[in-house]
C-alpha cells in the first residue's frame, strides 16, 4: 500500500486544493480498504485459530491429568491396563507419557524380582518394560534431555534383563552422548554389558573413564571397585 499523500499547509489557505487533496487521500483509502478489511480478518482468523487450539489443548491436559489420578486410586492389576487406556487416549501429551512411564516402570520392577528369583531366566516382564519405555520414548511431549537420558537407561536395563545385549548397549551409548548428571550412570551400564558379553578389556577402560571423570562422587568410587575385581588375575582376558 502507496503512503497518502501530504497535505501541504498552505493548501489550508485554498479550500479549493484542500478539498481535492482530502478527496484524493479518501479515495485513496476507500480504493484500500477492502485489502485493510481482509488484512485484519486474517489476523483475527490467525488469533482466534491460536487461541481455540491452545484452549483445546489445555482443556484436554487438564482432562486426561484428573483421568490419570482417578486411575491410580484403582488397585492393581486393573489399573494397569487403565493406564494403558490413557497411555494411548492421551499420547501425545505429558500425561500421556507419564502413564507409559509408570507402566514401563512397573514391569521393570516385575522382571527384577523375576530374575533375582531365576538368575539367568529371562522374565517376559523385561519385553513389555522395553515395550512401555519405547512408547513413554516416543512421545512428542517428552523434550527434556535428562529425562530421556534416564528413560534410555531404564530401558537399557530391561534389555539387558532381556539378555540382549546390543540393544542394552546403544541406549547406554546414546544416553551418555546426552551429556546430563546421568551421564555416570549409563557409562557404569555400558561397562557392566561389556562384561556380560565378556569383553573384559573395554570394560576395565570404562570402569577407568568413569572413576576419573567422576572422582569424589558415588560412582568413581563404584567404579574402582569393579576395576579391582576386574583387574584380579581371575578376570583378566587370557593374552593369545
Amino acid at each position: 500500500m502507496s503512503k497518502p499523500p501530504k497535505i501541504d499547509r498552505k493548501a489550508l489557505n485554498k479550500p479549493d486544493q484542500f478539498v481535492e487533496q482530502g478527496r484524493h487521500v479518501l479515495e485513496l483509502f476507500i480504493g484500500h480498504q477492502t485489502k485493510i478489511f481482509s488484512g485484519i480478518v486474517g489476523v483475527l482468523v490467525i488469533l482466534l485459530g491460536g487461541y481455540g487450539y491452545q484452549w483445546r489443548k489445555t482443556s484436554r491436559n487438564e482432562e486426561g491429568w484428573k483421568v490419570y489420578f482417578e486411575v491410580n486410586k484403582t488397585a492393581e492389576p486393573e489399573r494397569w491396563e487403565k493406564l494403558k487406556k490413557v497411555s494411548s487416549d492421551y499420547s501425545s501429551l505429558m500425561v500421556g507419557q507419564f502413564a507409559a512411564t509408570q507402566i514401563a516402570d512397573h514391569y521393570f520392577d516385575e522382571a527384577k524380582k523375576q530374575s533375582e528369583k531365576d538368575a539367568g531366566a529371562v522374565s517376559p516382564s523385561a519385553g513389555l518394560a522395553t515395550e512401555w519405555y519405547s512408547k513413554a520414548l516416543s512421545s512428542s511431549a517428552l523434550v527434556a534431555p535428562n529425562e530421556r537420558g534416564l528413560l534410555l537407561i531404564n530401558r537399557a536395563g530391561s534389555y539387558e534383563m532381556a539378555q540382549n545385549w546390543d540393544a542394552a548397549m546403544a541406549d547406554y551409548t546414546e544416553s551418555a552422548k546426552i551429556g546430563f548428571e546421568g551421564k555416570a550412570l549409563a557409562l557404569l551400564g555400558q561397562a557392566r554389558v561389556y562384561e556380560l558379553k565378556k569383553e573384559n578389556t573395554k570394560a576395565i577402560e570404562t570402569y577407568e573413564k568413569v572413576s576419573a571423570d567422576f572422582l569424589n562422587s558415588e560412582y568413581g568410587k563404584l567404579a574402582k571397585n569393579y576395576l579391582r575385581r576386574l583387574k584380579s588375575p581371575l578376570f583378566m582376558e587370557p593374552k593369545s
